[in-house]
């Protein structure tokens, strides 16, 4: 009897056996489009996503080396929790095996999914489902039909601005993303300034978070020799047009009487190492 696969990380395995990143972004396309046959809704957030919608920008988001030796590590998708019982079959008919202990811990609201066939597929698959529930909730309902490949433009730069500690990654990504995104009020391949505001009204914690990340986004650009003074500066003024659409919207009583209280309380929620 075969023995049960090891979940192995994608940083522990050797570069010489990892999988090329065409294998990475062709296996994002195929599972979006095989999922979509069978009635699934998977869309790709981070740096797929990124490219995307901005493969016009491919060559800069690679001279800013986000992205190391490996480029990828995994693929992330959001899905609705209402299929999540489908998605252990599908996923396991497209030759991926899942981790019992992942699963017992995570499998509510995330489903970890793994490959040892690193010539065909990817080492692990991360699926959220319904939200991104990380310091601050990035919430999918009704919104993945937005595009047919990835969450939406909006959705993509809110999983960035609520992350408490950004790294060199995350900045990058942020900046990639404000530089590339028009801006509006629709979530027809914009980001939706209205959409934002009312969300950052509702969440103090929110709010703060965001708007201290698009003064750091913007402070960051200079560190990145491979954006040019022009770039730095598009960045800057939609940074702050973002920001400023947040400041004008009205905020509730219950908003300001937690700003009162400030950073005094710990307005975010701690994440676990697997976050």
């Amino acid at each position: 009897m075969q023995g049960e696969k090891r979940f192995i990380l994608p940083n522990d395995i050797p570069l010489d056996i990892y999988p090329k990143p065409e294998i990475f972004i062709s296996e994002a396309h195929r599972l979006t489009e095989e999922a979509q046959k069978q009635g699934l809704v998977l869309r790709v957030m981070g740096a797929f996503a990124v490219r995307n919608y901005f493969p016009e920008y491919v060559d800069l988001y690679n001279k800013m080396k986000r992205l190391g030796d490996r480029v990828f590590t995994d693929i992330d998708f959001a899905a609705y929790g209402k299929h999540r019982g489908k998605l252990v079959p599908f996923f396991e008919s497209q030759g991926y095996s899942f981790d019992k202990d992942t699963m017992m811990y995570f499998g509510q609201e995330r489903h970890i999914y793994f490959s040892d066939n690193y010539f065909e597929r990817v080492p692990m698959i991360d699926v959220f489902f319904d939200k991104l529930d990380m310091n601050h909730c990035v919430n999918y309902s009704g919104r993945l039909e937005l595009d047919p490949y990835s969450v939406s433009m909006t959705d993509l730069l809110l999983q960035k601005l609520q992350i408490v500690q950004m790294n060199d990654k995350d900045f990058k990504d942020g900046m990639l993303m404000i530089l590339a995104s028009p801006l509006g009020e629709r979530d027809d391949r914009m980001v939706n300034l209205r959409y934002i505001a009312k969300l950052m009204a509702e969440d103090w914690g929110f709010y703060y978070t965001s708007t201290q990340n698009l003064e750091k986004i913007k402070n960051y650009t200079a560190k990145v020799d491979a954006l040019n003074d022009e770039q730095r500066g598009v960045i800057a003024a939609k940074a702050d047009q973002i920001r400023k659409a947040i400041e004008d919207e009205s905020k509730g009583f219950m908003w300001k009487m937690r700003a009162k209280t400030g950073t005094k309380k710990i307005w975010y929620k701690e994440v676990s190492d697997w976050a």
